[in-house]
């Protein structure tokens, strides 16, 4: 298929005839596009910059679309230059696209949880960045994915090491909005190492910042984060105002991860307060929303959150079914290198058909921030 398409030398369009054409293009389906590749413009500057900057904005709706969408997009920029090589086609903007092309392609594996291929494309992301002008704003960018995948590792040495000084990079360069994001891997840190009260005020300073610039995306992972800290510190009357104005922004935006993480933050509140039925339910209304949109290892850390309720409530064979459900998702996706102990553990356990709660509950705390 991309081995058919060309490049057409023609005017360049506006910049609001290029964003006509993109959603023309996110329209076609993919399988089609060879047929139609002069009229839908694959080739023009300006409709890959509106592409590429609708495809981000999905990543929380539609990872997987975002993420065979990019890898289109870059195989076809990538397939242009060998098979024409004298054509003239995007010039030195040609070594911006496909290096954005491969970090949002990078960054939607990232969300699926597919880290390997995730670093791929942040490698060959770098590897065009590093060939163009004034590339700094786009190395930042692409180090937050890195150090967001090295937090989702547990690797909290390193982030907390290195994510300081891409804030300063960032405010250096007047990123505003990108060094709100890059706190927000300082504060998940903070949670995920028990010092659960400096997340609250990081999270809360975030919040702050993201009204200020009228960010709703950002305010949304804010007000999420929140609940989920202030359930660990288990003040209920924090969680239900936040709550309160989180989930009707999410549901407009409709962002699916952020939902998903919302209701296992008033999950993780109810059992606090000893409420395991309505705790029970708020995890699998959390699922659902991983669900929606594929998250795998989202959906395997609430299924051993669910187990070690169940087991809670004396119900031990709902339990083992929960467990046996994310244990071959946990497998597949390598979620847990470093819990391997706590793994094998539970597996031994299921066999002599006695859960082993230590084990459980060592395994899913490497799936806190789901």
């Amino acid at each position: 298929m991309i081995g058919a398409l060309r490049s057409f030398r023609r005017r360049r369009l506006s910049p609001e005839e290029g964003s006509s054409q993109a959603q023309r293009v996110l329209a076609t389906p993919r399988e089609e596009r060879a047929g139609h590749a002069s009229e839908l413009h694959l080739d023009d500057p300006e409709m890959l910059l509106a592409l590429l900057g609708l495809l981000p904005k999905q990543v929380d709706t539609s990872p997987v679309l975002v993420l065979e969408e990019a890898a289109f997009l870059y195989e076809y920029l990538e397939s242009l230059e060998v098979r024409y090589p004298s054509d003239p086609i995007l010039c030195d903007e040609r070594e911006y696209f496909l290096g954005e092309s491969a970090r949002i392609a990078g960054a939607a594996a990232r969300v699926l949880s597919r880290r390997d291929e995730a670093r791929s494309w942040f490698d060959l992301s770098e590897a065009w960045f590093l060939t163009t002008e004034n590339a700094s704003a786009n190395l930042a960018r692409l180090s937050y994915q890195r150090l967001a995948l090295r937090t989702e590792e547990r690797d909290f040495a390193a982030v907390l090491k290195l994510t300081p000084h891409l804030i300063a990079n960032f405010e250096r360069m007047n990123m505003r909005e990108d060094a709100v994001k890059a706190r927000f891997l300082l504060a998940q840190v903070y949670k995920e190492t028990d010092r659960v009260a400096e997340s609250a005020e990081v999270f809360e300073e975030i919040a702050t910042q993201a009204r200020a610039l009228h960010n709703d995306n950002l305010l949304g992972y804010a007000i999420v984060n929140l609940a989920q800290t202030y359930g660990v510190m288990g003040d209920a009357e924090k969680v239900m105002a936040v709550a309160a104005e989180g989930a009707p922004l999410l549901k407009r935006q409709g962002n699916h991860v952020a939902l998903g993480k919302l209701h296992a933050g008033l999950g993780l509140l109810l059992r606090t307060k000893g409420n395991a039925a309505a705790a029970i339910e708020a995890f699998r209304s959390a699922q659902k929303e991983f669900s929606e949109i594929e998250l795998h290892a989202d959906v395997a850390a609430v299924h051993l959150v669910l187990a070690d309720l169940l087991l809670d409530a004396g119900q031990s064979a709902q339990a083992e079914w929960e467990i046996r459900a994310a244990l071959p998702i946990i497998d597949e996706y390598k979620l847990v290198p470093e819990g391997i102990a706590a793994l094998s553990l539970l597996r031994d356990s299921l066999r002599r058909r006695q859960i082993d709660r230590n084990a459980l509950r060592g395994l899913h705390g490497f799936f806190r921030e789901a």
